[in-house]
């Protein structure tokens, strides 16, 4: 079997980078272009980021007269007549209002059936010569108490601190310099009115301002005695939800640019003079000495303060009829507008769909008196750029590398660790970082580097399989697929514990015994002794004919290598005189083995020819002395040799102190020194013992005497 990412572990960490780059690199293209359905996912977060935040206290600043169910009942239907507006505005100027702001339309005179029959008798008086001056005086006096509109242009004379709203028309192309749509010249008396001082913001970015093509103003005598306009143009967003505020609207000439009727309510209230507010153009509006920052349409992000009613209300029939304690104005910008279902002025927010356009200006009002500022600014694009890229990056270099909970677990820290710091920048610092882009980027690398792992993971476990089933036990080969890492194909050089098995006089037994019970007997042992090896974790090098061999210590590291082969060993030993009472049960002539163990370092890896015949294997000096090992059993007659290296490692296992599970530990040894062995291939002589079980109700037992003649060893 080919084997395609076995030990190809940097391969895999190198093509999920790749992946993260291509994830990262795709999303920085989506994010310069803006898909509409990516934009609204983005300002529906935002919603929630509002929600989660919850309703906040606006102070006592501002206070919203509102035209409610409560005022259409007592006074009438909406509009009312001039007369009671009027009386409005003067109770509310009187209570020593610090600024009003009128959210209501003044484009068009109020004529009554009644105003206008008294102007057609003083027409028809004028012309005739018949009735007394008296009567003249009189119609004309009737007539200036009919003339609503002229008492209430009175009334904002007499306020001196009103601001009317200035309804600006922009047409659907509205942004950019210039409209399709035929323009008019705005009225002159409108001019008074404008940003004096109006500055392009350095950088050269794009600029969308939007543009009006005319206007609906109020009457000249109102906006002669008001105190100032501001226009009340809003658009929502392509969910219907208001986020922004116009700061600016460009109407007339290119740097004719007129404030939002929340903008100038808030200049007055702090007392700020016309020609110390100034606008540049994508950059933001400053009012004395504080900025608010705006977009490249001069948009101002609102920071809705809660539900309809946040502010404190009320209601336009208490105060015509002076149902409200004295002083209740004082001092406060007061906000007059309509919130009753059927007038209209309704809008969307963050927290209500039935939200009064009035409130929504109280809102503007409340951000900017009190500098509470959400900002997007020039940085946010490169910001999400960098972002991406450092998550992209990041989670490709790390997730790969990491188990699979613990790359859960990262991977959800990045999402939950950006989530809380946008909530929290956004809260505590009123910064609107985008989340869409980069938590996307997180996801979609985490994603597509787990579904990678998955397909090579799979891919390596059937290799693993495929390749170690028949070298070592199912236990080991599990582990090897939870981790295809430890699974190196490359060879290195490790140290490990060898053990060479042979049958005795096998060649003897071959000759007098037919094929058939040879293979039998043969099979019967190799595979009991299979079992026996597999149960200590050895890894089954090869059978060569008769002869097993086993090594320890790779491919999963196993420290306690020299252990464990002792005690499978011994085990071999005590299985095989279990088959040795079979056979001779059965009349046939029992097998005798030797077994030789030693302990070093060694190559171990896959070698020969790739594609066509390869063996996971060991070689080196200490494998040969391993072998050599094995062949000494015959000599000294006894059925396990181990070499002084091995010996060492044994001698520390006997002394180790007693525990339940016997691990690290091994007792009821006979271990004998048998002498030194000049063994071919090594120049210096190698010590060698004999290992032997003893009894459970005997210690172990380690006799060092031995002669001192160095055997001399030949063969190979």
């Amino acid at each position: 079997m080919a084997r395609i990412w076995l030990g190809k572990t940097q391969v895999i960490h190198t093509l999920a980078l790749w992946l993260a780059i291509l994830v990262a690199g795709t999303i920085m293209v989506l994010s310069w272009i803006g898909p509409g359905p990516l934009i609204r996912l983005e300002n529906d977060l935002l919603d929630f980021r509002f929600k989660l935040r919850g309703e906040r206290q606006p102070g006592d600043d501002i206070i919203v007269v509102t035209v409610d169910e409560k005022s259409l009942k007592e006074v009438g239907r909406w509009p009312w007549s001039r007369d009671k507006q009027a009386q409005l505005v003067r109770t509310i100027a009187a209570d020593k209002a610090k600024v009003i702001g009128l959210d209501i339309i003044y484009s068009e005179a109020e004529v009554t059936e009644y105003l206008r029959g008294l102007q057609e008798l003083i027409a028809a008086a004028n012309t005739a010569a018949g009735p007394p001056a008296s009567f003249t005086g009189l119609l004309r006096q009737k007539l200036a108490e009919a003339d609503t509109d002229r008492q209430f242009a009175a009334s904002l004379r007499e306020a001196g601190n009103v601001v009317l709203a200035l309804p600006l028309l922009v047409p659907e192309s509205g942004a950019g310099s210039r409209s399709r749509t035929k323009e008019t010249l705005p009225p002159e008396y409108l001019k008074k009115h404008l940003f004096m001082l109006v500055r392009q913001a350095k950088g050269g970015k794009a600029l969308e301002p939007q543009r009006a093509a005319d206007a609906d103003p109020p009457l000249k005598p109102f906006a002669d005695q008001a105190l100032s306009l501001g226009h009340v143009y809003s658009l929502p967003d392509v969910d219907g939800i208001t986020r922004y505020e116009y700061l600016a609207i460009s109407y007339g000439t290119e740097d004719d640019y007129y404030p939002s009727l929340g903008l100038e309510i808030a200049r007055l209230y702090l007392d700020v003079p016309r020609d110390r507010m100034s606008l540049t153009l994508g950059e933001g509006v400053r009012v004395g000495d504080r900025l608010i920052p705006t977009d490249q349409k001069s948009r101002m992000l609102i920071d809705h303060v809660g539900r309809e009613a946040s502010f404190r209300y009320v209601s336009a029939t208490d105060v015509i009829h002076q149902r409200f304690p004295p002083g209740t104005f004082s001092g406060k910008a007061v906000l007059v507008g309509t919130s009753a279902l059927g007038t209209y002025d309704q809008k969307s927010t963050p927290f209500s769909a039935n939200f009064p356009g009035v409130e929504k200006n109280a809102a503007v009002v409340e951000n900017i008196i009190h500098g509470r500022f959400l900002e997007k600014g020039i940085w946010a694009g490169p910001l999400d750029l960098g972002l991406i890229a450092a998550f992209g990056l990041t989670l490709g270099f790390v997730l790969p590398r990491l188990k699979a909970l613990p790359g859960v677990l990262v991977a959800f820290a990045a999402l939950a660790g950006y989530a809380l710091t946008a909530q929290y920048l956004f809260i505590e610092h009123g910064v609107w970082l985008d989340v869409v882009y980069p938590m996307l980027t997180i996801a979609i690398t985490f994603t597509a580097i787990t579904v990678l792992r998955f397909m090579t993971e799979e891919k390596q476990a059937k290799e693993v399989r495929a390749m170690f089933s028949s070298y070592v036990s199912p236990r080991i080969v599990e582990e090897l697929i939870k981790d295809p890492a430890k699974a190196r194909l490359g060879g290195q050089r490790k140290e490990l514990t060898m053990l060479f098995s042979d049958v005795a006089g096998f060649t003897a037994f071959s000759e007098k015994h037919s094929a058939e019970e040879v293979v039998a007997q043969l099979n019967e042992y190799l595979g009991a002794m299979t079992d026996v090896i597999f149960r200590w974790n050895g890894t089954l090098d090869k059978f060569v004919g008769d002869a097993i061999v086993v090594f320890w210590g790779a491919p999963l590291e196993q420290p306690n290598h020299v252990e464990l082969s002792i005690k499978c060993a011994l085990h071999m030993r005590k299985r095989l005189e279990e088959l040795q009472e079979k056979w001779k049960a059965e009349g046939k002539v029992p097998f005798e083995n030797g077994i030789g163990i030693n302990t070093g370092h060694a190559v171990v890896g896959n070698i020969g020819a790739e594609g066509k015949k390869m063996d996971y294997t060991m070689i080196g000096d200490h494998v040969n002395l391993a072998a050599r090992a094995e062949g000494l059993t015959r000599k000294f007659g006894c059925p396990i040799v181990i070499t002084e290296y091995t010996a060492e490692r044994l001698k520390q296992l006997m002394g180790a102190e007693e525990n339940q599970d016997n691990r690290g530990r091994i007792s009821h040894i006979d271990l004998r020194k048998l002498g030194a062995v000049k063994v071919k291939g090594k120049d210096q002589p190698v010590v060698v013992y004999g290992l032997g079980s003893l009894g459970r109700d005997q210690a172990s037992v380690v006799a060092e005497d031995a002669s001192e003649e160095t055997l001399e060893m030949t063969e190979k």
